[in-house]
């Protein structure tokens, strides 16, 4: 029956192709699905309770990562900007018991995130909205309580205050804490949140672990290469591009500036064929950390 209905197609010049992203069905009622060794519950709608039943591995080289950086630093904190309902928590928990210092301003996510790190150790909620400064805008909210995306707008429909990281992390008594790897996934403000987070780059030099959604950050005007590239002046000297299902694609040096733009300029293109990246920078003092958790990530191609 398939083949007979895919000939019919393509008299019409179509055809059947599997994308790879599912059909989900809207539900008021919230789910239970396993993140890694921990079970997570998430709103109804959450593209997140499918994506983790179809991708058990999914976001999985973010504990390795994670684990990396634990055998040279041991007193280390995370901070998890973006913390949705606590399900990257559970992928980091999964591999190594460190301190976590979760970000997030969705109110239905915050409540999940609440729940959810009830069986964690070792973990701080923090409530709020981040930019590159702080200030109070318009805005418009699409994907309310799973995957929450702002567009700035004079005739928003919510208003929202946005605060800096490094003024959060201050604030809540944290600038001391060991942070050796930040992660930020906040649907195409990753690059503005990381410009709002200067102080604790340069003091601390974490590992920078981000979602590059070019197709978010469009909507916004957030170019993203100029920041990427800033980094290489602020001692980081590795990158490494992971595709939206976490698998390696590509590891540089910063200062090849060319297959950075490059890898900007496909991501940025219709043509493209990935979601977004998953993008990770090491700072120059941590190149050994860079070289051995690479390595690794070639052994899952």
């Amino acid at each position: 029956m398939k083949e007979l209905i895919r000939n019919i197609l393509q008299r019409f010049g179509y055809d059947i192709v599997k994308t790879g992203v599912p059909y989900i069905a809207k539900s008021k009622k919230p789910g239970v699905v396993k993140v890694g060794k921990f079970p997570i519950r998430m709103p109804g709608n959450s593209l997140q309770l499918i994506n983790y039943q179809l991708y058990p591995e999914l976001n999985i080289q973010l504990g390795r990562l994670a684990k990396a950086i634990f055998k040279k630093y041991p007193g280390m904190s995370v901070i998890d900007v973006g913390a949705n309902v606590g399900d990257t928590i559970a992928v980091l928990k999964s591999a190594i018991d460190v301190p976590v210092i979760a970000v997030e301003g969705d109110d239905i996510c915050y409540e999940f995130l609440t729940e959810n790190s009830r069986q964690f150790r070792d973990i701080s909620i923090i409530k709020s909205y981040l930019g590159e400064k702080s200030q109070h805008i318009n805005v418009n909210l699409e994907n309310s309580g799973w995957n929450t995306t702002i567009i700035p707008g004079e005739n928003g429909n919510s208003q929202i205050d946005f605060r800096t990281l490094d003024e959060v992390i201050l604030s809540a008594g944290f600038a001391d804490r060991q942070i050796k790897l930040l992660k930020v996934d906040v649907e195409g403000f990753d690059t503005i949140v990381l410009r709002g987070s200067t102080d604790i780059i340069e003091k601390h030099k974490p590992v920078l672990f981000f979602e590059y959604n070019r197709k978010n950050m469009k909507v916004i005007n957030e170019n993203g290469l100029f920041t990427i590239l800033s980094f290489a002046g602020s001692g980081y000297d590795k990158i490494v591009f992971f595709d939206h299902k976490g698998n390696l694609v590509l590891a540089a040096d910063m200062q090849n500036a060319e297959i950075i733009t490059y890898m900007h300029n496909y991501i940025s293109s219709e043509k493209n064929l990935l979601a977004y990246y998953d993008i990770c920078i090491f700072h120059k003092d941590d190149s050994e950390i860079a070289v051995d958790f690479i390595t690794e990530e070639k052994k899952y191609l």
